[in-house]
Formats: structure tokens, C-alpha cells, sequence
């Protein structure tokens, strides 16, 4: 799973997968792992996007699409729900005294 996070995918695709219903798959997912199928996807793509944002200089919106967000919206809301703070007040923190490079426009 962790290797299709950019991808869109359903809960019911996986129980197909593992040949189960989508009711008994969640249900044993769930008690295997401690969380939702859903729950852990979303989880899995905000480390993701951690990772992104601490070891890269893409744009906030690029990154979002990267890890399966639909638009960077939907990512700094997940982002900020699922950890408390906007993904640039992140990277700025997770810098530290590194420098971020500034966006430019071209005149």
C-alpha cells in the first residue's frame, strides 16, 4: 500500500485484493493495525509529505499531488488537522537555520 500513495485507491479495491469483503477487511485491518485502512493511508501520505518537505525545495502544490492530495487545499487541510500546524510553518521548523529558497517572478 505504501508503495501507491500518490495513487488514488479504494478501500474496496484492497479487500478485493486480499480476496475478503470490504466489511471483514476493515475489521481485521483495523484490529491488526489500531487504526482505519483509510486512517493509515492518510497517515502514511502526511509522513510522506514530511519527508518531501523537509528534504526537498518543491512547491507546496507539487508535493500535494505527489502524495495523492487533489489540489494543495486538500493537503493543508489534511496537513493541519493531522498535525496542527500549515505545511510551510513545517518546513520552516523543520529548516531551522537552513535557508528556504524565496519563489521569484520573473518581470
Amino acid at each position: 500500500m505504501s508503495a501507491k500513495l500518490g495513487e488514488t485507491i479504494a478501500i474496496s479495491d484492497l479487500a478485493r485484493a486480499c480476496r475478503l469483503s470490504m466489511s471483514y477487511f476493515v475489521r481485521a485491518f483495523t484490529n491488526t493495525v489500531g487504526i482505519a485502512p483509510y486512517t493509515w493511508f492518510i497517515g502514511q501520505r502526511i509522513v510522506l509529505a514530511k519527508d518531501l518537505l523537509a528534504q526537498s525545495h518543491y512547491p507546496l502544490a507539487e508535493i500535494a499531488l505527489e502524495c495523492g492530495f487533489v489540489d494543495q487545499s486538500h493537503f493543508t487541510n489534511t496537513f493541519v488537522r493531522r498535525v496542527g500546524t500549515t505545511p510551510l510553518q513545517w518546513r520552516r521548523a523543520a529548516w531551522g537555520d537552513r535557508s528556504l529558497p524565496r519563489c521569484t517572478r520573473s518581470k
